[in-house]
This record gives C-alpha cells, sequence and structure tokens, in this order.
C-alpha cells in the first residue's frame, strides 16, 4: 500500500516543478541579421584586404602589362537620346569610355538644407525647388584605368606625379576612382568623352532625387552598409561597392569613397539667390564646390546637401569626379 505523504509529497513535488518552469522567463529571440548589410560589408572587406594584401612587396616577378587601349579622340556632336520609357532603361554606355550612364529625368527638386537638420551648415540654407532639364551622368567615379585611357590618348595629363599617387597606374587599383585630380584636370576629362562636369544643381538631384533625401540612399543614417567614408577602411574601394548606398537613379557612391568636383564656382550666401531653374553657379570666384564626402570624410559630409569647395588647381587625395551629359 502506498503511503498517503510520500503522494502528497510528490505531488508537491510536481507542483513546484511546473510553477518554476513557468517562471522562467523564455529567451528573447535574436534579431534578424541584415543579410543585405553584412555581405556588402563582406565583399567589401575582402577587396580591401586582397588590395593591401597584394600590395606588400614580393620576390613574385610582376606580370607582363598589357598595353592600354588608347581610344580615339572624340566629342559627341549630338545629345544622347532621352529613353521613352523610364521603367526599361537599358545599359547606356558613353561611346567614348565606356562609361555607364543614368538618365536624370526633367522637373523639380529640393536643393539644400532646412534649419531642422542638424548637421547643416549656414551655406546650404534656404531649402529652395530647382527645376532642371534632363540629363546623363555617369553612375560611377571616374576611375584610374579610365583616367589613364585618356592620358594616353593624348587628351590628359596627371595633376601629381606617379611618386605622390602611385594608384594612377597600379592595376590593383585600376576600378578605385582617380584621385589628386585638379578642377581643370576634371573638366578636360568629361570635354574628351563629349561632356562636362555637371552643375552643383545637377549633383545634387542625381544625389538625393525629386523629393530632397538627405542621404543618396534615403533618411537612414551612414553605416558601412551604405558608404566608404569615416576612415572606416582607410582608403578608396572599387566604384560601385555599395549597392544599397545607390541613389534615386541608379547613381552610386555618392555619399563617399572621394569628393567630387562640379562645375560651379563657390558662393556661401549662393543659396540666397539661386535662379529656380537651371541655375549654373555664381559667374566667378575664388574656389569651385565639391560635393560628396570622401572615405576619411565625417559621417555627417555624406549628406547630398553639404558644400565643400577648395582652389580649382589643387589637386588633393581624396578628390575625384564624374561626368554629365546634356
Amino acid at each position: 500500500m502506498v503511503d498517503n505523504r510520500s503522494i502528497i509529497k510528490c505531488c508537491q513535488t510536481f507542483i513546484l516543478t511546473v510553477w518554476l518552469i513557468s517562471c522562467t522567463p523564455n529567451p528573447k529571440p535574436a534579431p534578424t541579421p541584415d543579410v543585405g548589410a553584412i555581405a556588402t560589408q563582406m565583399w567589401v572587406e575582402l577587396s580591401v584586404q586582397q588590395t593591401l594584401s597584394a600590395a606588400i612587396p614580393t620576390s613574385t616577378p610582376l606580370p607582363t602589362e598589357i598595353p592600354t587601349p588608347i581610344p580615339r579622340l572624340v566629342f559627341l556632336s549630338t545629345p544622347i537620346t532621352p529613353p521613352s520609357d523610364l521603367s526599361s532603361i537599358l545599359t547606356v554606355q558613353n561611346p567614348v569610355d565606356q562609361m555607364q550612364l543614368a538618365y536624370i529625368p526633367a522637373g523639380e527638386f529640393l536643393m539644400g538644407s532646412t534649419i531642422n537638420d542638424h548637421d547643416m551648415n549656414e551655406d546650404e540654407l534656404p531649402q529652395h525647388k530647382v527645376y532642371l532639364d534632363a540629363f546623363w551622368i555617369s553612375t560611377t567615379q571616374v576611375t584610374n584605368a579610365k583616367f589613364t585611357a585618356c592620358v594616353n590618348a593624348g587628351a590628359c595629363k596627371y595633376s601629381v606625379s606617379h611618386t605622390t599617387n602611385p594608384h594612377h597606374l597600379d592595376p590593383l587599383y585600376a576600378n578605385h576612382p582617380v584621385a589628386y585630380i585638379s578642377w581643370e584636370t576634371a573638366q578636360t576629362y568629361c570635354n574628351w568623352t563629349g561632356g562636362r562636369l555637371p552643375t552643383e544643381a545637377e549633383w545634387e538631384k542625381a544625389a538625393r532625387g525629386p523629393d530632397g533625401l538627405r542621404y543618396p540612399w534615403g533618411e537612414e543614417r551612414p553605416r558601412l552598409k551604405f558608404v566608404n567614408a569615416a576612415n572606416e577602411y582607410g582608403i578608396t574601394t572599387v566604384v560601385g561597392s555599395f549597392p544599397y548606398g545607390k541613389s534615386t537613379y541608379g547613381v552610386f557612391d555618392m555619399g563617399g569613397n572621394v569628393r567630387e568636383w562640379v562645375n560651379d564656382w563657390y558662393d556661401p550666401a549662393y543659396y540666397q539667390y539661386t535662379p529656380d531653374r537651371n541655375p549654373m553657379g555664381p559667374e566667378t570666384g575664388d574656389k569651385k564646390v565639391l560635393k560628396g564626402a570622401s572615405f576619411s570624410d565625417d559621417y555627417r559630409y555624406c549628406r547630398a546637401s553639404n558644400r565643400l569647395a577648395h582652389e580649382p588647381q589643387s589637386p588633393g587625395n581624396a578628390r575625384g569626379f564624374r561626368c554629365v551629359y546634356p
């Protein structure tokens, strides 16, 4: 015969066990990782590591350099035909340098910043509407390889020596943005391809779209998923490495990698009297405008409305460019 006290004790033990289990908090599920951000970061870090590793001197002889094809000096005699259907634009390339182009349709956009942007500078005020005619723009910054082709064609010259910038002819950096470029040199390259440097307004619309986004990718704060800036990598990266950071129109690296020369002279008060249709910038000045951030600039400079300026004849290790074709 079973002892009643044993049964009662067993029941008490069972009830206590169930109560303890019910009181144990369930572990919170791990947050879902941002696969896109992880993939972008892994790809870029691998690219950077391969570049840095390959740059370490070894006893292995370098392969024979393949001569760069020399393109003919050709200027576009007619504008590139606008697409009839924006939803089905095929890849368009410039016939001279084979750079891929993005189409920016005509219309208004918001230029500049509001006082509610805590990162804004006084020269970005006031925010205002600007109408622009349609144009094409390079989807990426001009690379070392593209610029070397212009040099080989006899149309361009390097702004600094190869000692100052050994990356110009280094095959490891062929698809990195060309840097140490003066404003005049950048304009010469764009003229050679049949275009010109973008106006500040053209650059800003291509970066932020018609609705005045704070960053090329939207309103989310900058991080490695979107942009090469804030010395996260410490060097330039292959152009187009951040697909999540491209603009509404599919233009890459407008928030980082290198700063970009534009056509306009710089005037800190220009936004107070900017024409509301196809502004070309002040007629004269001492400095030219630079847009976008470089790989070493703080994240606050990634904003599409940010304005920088420098003497046009002065190159720098973080100054590059892209071209437009009205």
